[in-house]
């Protein structure tokens, strides 16, 4: 009776889970991010240049140094909330950076190209008629900068909050000391940000930039301060919309692939574990409306790749519903009761099920720290069937079976695709 309760429960939270997915994927049409290659986007193309301050000759910009900015520009986009970006080189070593349906451009651009090189200087004269700092010698960058976030001080202006490391907190309060009565410049991209006055020793290495005009600006500021300043100079040589490269006909195939490939999966399941395959269809339903809640409340954009990992899961959520019957059915030949064949089933298939599905989670880990663009795509939609299948295939098919098995009209070795004959 216990047990009847649980399992109860646990096919109610599927039908709340259900609701929830729900919330998200409706409507429909519009509930799923399209990639570059379905719906297309923005392509930037950014030449590298000499940063400021450095004496080499421009044309002498290293690979090294454009790799860590490609680097830095893929941490940006990310933290922009823009889902499946392609940051690459071409031959003559731009950079170009394709996004996926940019709502706002302007403000990508704006973040992704700022060199974000933060300098504190003493001012040393301050021109009221026009506003102007002369500015003494750097005193300390923002390369020793642990931490920056966008807020509100008491007074409620905006500010960003600046928390530097234990040496960067160290070289400010030294900084301070020396300097107490005079201001100290707070400059970002050689802009003049704020300049307070120090009235005394600031200790614990923290500091804020006032004077920003808005919440989005202060919050592009920490963004770019918490990424790092960029090694070189970015000039924007070209930025255009770039149609799909593939387009809404690639999306229907691959559409039509995967219902193709669903109803291969239901003939075959019916046909050959008859009531089993039935309660794995069931199984697969809830596994394709969760999934596509879970893409659409991240917000991930669905590229061709992508397509193709949701048709492969699809086949995975069914191979461990297999395993398992199989296991069922190998204890109802050995004369054993439905009920007692399913404890068996379910305890000799769960360590192949869960070995099966690490390595292939590893896989997919693989494949989205080191891939970039598509092959991301395509590692978090293999990475979340993986997932998403394990959980409906060891706790929603077994609560379902658990239940049937206390009825045992229903549950008969027919039932279970055995033949009176096998036993």
């Amino acid at each position: 009776m216990r047990r009847n309760k649980l399992n109860i429960s646990i096919i109610i939270i599927f039908i709340l889970i259900i609701g929830g997915a729900f919330y998200y994927v409706y409507p429909f049409e519009s509930s799923i991010n399209l990639g570059l290659d379905l719906r297309g986007g923005t392509q930037l193309i950014l030449k590298a240049t000499q940063a400021e301050g450095e004496d080499e000759d421009p044309e002498e910009v290293t690979s090294e140094a454009i790799d860590k900015a490609m680097l830095i520009i893929l941490d940006r986009v990310d933290r922009l909330g823009i889902s499946e970006p392609l940051v690459t080189k071409d031959y003559s070593d731009n950079i170009v950076i394709q996004l996926p349906g940019v709502d706002d451009p302007d403000r990508a651009i704006e973040v992704i190209g700022k060199t974000a090189q933060l300098e504190f200087r003493v001012v040393e004269a301050f021109d009221q008629s026009d506003g102007s700092y002369e500015l003494g010698p750097v005193l300390f960058t923002g390369d020793r900068l642990s931490k920056s976030s966008a807020g509100y001080d008491s007074t409620g202006s905006i500010v960003v909050f600046l928390s530097f490391t234990a040496e960067g907190a160290r070289i400010f309060e030294e900084v301070t000391a020396q300097n107490i009565g005079r201001q100290l410049a707070i400059v970002l991209d050689g802009e003049v940000k704020s300049a307070p006055v120090i009235r005394n020793v600031i200790t614990g290495g923290d500091a804020v930039i006032e004077g920003i005009g808005s919440l989005e600006d202060a919050r592009d500021i920490a963004l770019v301060l918490e990424t790092g300043a960029l090694p070189v100079n970015l000039v924007i040589e070209e930025t255009r919309t770039v149609e799909s490269t593939l387009g809404r006909d690639a999306l229907s195939k691959g559409i039509y692939a995967g219902i193709i490939g669903f109803v291969l999966i239901v003939i075959f399941m019916i046909a050959y574990y008859r009531g089993l395959g039935l309660v794995s269809i069931v199984g697969l339903l809830v596994y394709i409306f969760i999934f596509w809640g879970v893409i659409s409340a991240l917000g991930a954009a669905l590229t061709l790749p992508g397509i193709a990992g949701i048709i492969l899961t699809i086949g995975m959520v069914v191979d461990a519903n297999i395993i398992i019957y199989e296991r069922i059915r190998e204890e109802l030949r050995k004369g054993k009761t439905p009920y007692t064949a399913l404890n068996a089933g379910f305890k000799n298939a769960m360590r192949t099920i869960i070995d099966a599905n690490v390595t292939t989670l590893i896989t997919a880990a693989a494949l989205f720290r080191f891939g970039t663009g598509p092959v991301r795509g395509f590692a978090v939609t293999l990475g979340l069937g993986v997932i998403i299948s394990m959980i409906t295939a060891i706790i929603l098919v077994r609560a379902i079976l658990y239940l049937l098995a206390t009825n045992k009209k229903i549950m008969r070795p027919g039932f279970l695709g055995v033949k009176e004959t096998e036993r």
